[in-house]
């Protein structure tokens, strides 16, 4: 028999939902998403811009819901922070820093890009923002 979700899930999907997202609303579907898009960054990001901005916004919905105060009071908010920033002491060894001046500081992982990337990207980038960035041929696993 499956659980019913305890009241931190049922909250945080909650939370979650009145931001507007429909999908990935679970702390752990959140999780699993920011991960794995670390991973993919790991290798050299290979979608577009669009996909790369639509992905990275997994980390801005778990920052909001970190700091959101009706989330404050379980203790599970706090073993997502750990695991949120043992993810994102990944992430950050992959970015060039501050590549977006325009983005307060604290949303450090929309500042930055990548460093690594497919051909797509990097050429959007460089369009876009006249970034350089490594162009990955292959993995880099």
């Amino acid at each position: 028999m499956i659980a019913p979700p305890g009241a931190f899930d049922t909250e945080f999907t909650a939370y979650v939902r009145s931001r507007g997202l429909w999908r990935d609303d679970t702390a752990g579907a959140l999780l699993e998403r920011w991960s794995s898009f670390v991973e993919e960054c790991e290798h050299g990001y290979r979608e577009d811009e669009f996909a790369y901005a639509n992905e990275v916004m997994s980390r801005t919905t778990l920052e909001a819901a970190m700091r959101a105060p009706s989330l404050a009071r379980f203790p599970e908010t706090a073993v997502l922070r750990g695991q949120v920033a043992a993810i994102d002491a990944r992430f950050r060894r992959l970015l060039v820093e501050d590549a977006h001046r325009g983005i307060d500081v604290e949303e450090w992982w929309l500042r930055g890009v990548v460093r690594y990337a497919g051909h797509r990207l990097a050429r959007e980038w460089k369009q876009s923002f006249g970034f350089d960035v490594e162009v990955v041929r292959r993995s880099r696993a």
